[in-house]
């Protein structure tokens, strides 16, 4: 298991202090890099100007961007989630479909 380090980053003008195991520095300043572009694309158009609206417009972006990533035979993230959610159910499905009935006296 791997250190927790903490790692000072400025996003908008505000300071946080962030805790991240060690070997996962790199990234944490990676994704900081990824949501700063992201939040100075938005706030350079100038049509949304406060800093919580310019952030979850950020990570909304960012999110949408992540599920429509394409994984396996060019399935969108958004599907694959989808379809592991349904199989999921239907596991669960058969599996009380199957389950006998309580015993009583």
């Amino acid at each position: 298991m791997s250190d927790i380090v903490q790692v000072d980053i400025e996003l908008l003008g505000r300071h946080f202090a962030v805790g991240t195991p060690a070997d996962e520095r790199d990234t944490l300043l990676e994704a900081v890099r990824l949501l700063q572009d992201k939040m100075n694309l938005i706030q350079g158009a100038g049509k949304i100007v406060d800093a919580d609206k310019i952030a979850i417009m950020a990570a909304l972006n960012i999110a949408h961007d992540l599920l429509k990533t394409k994984v396996g035979d060019g399935l969108e993230m958004a599907e694959f989630q989808r379809k592991i959610r349904g199989m999921s159910a239907a596991a669960d499905a058969a599996l009380d479909a199957n389950k006998p009935a309580p015993f009583s006296v």
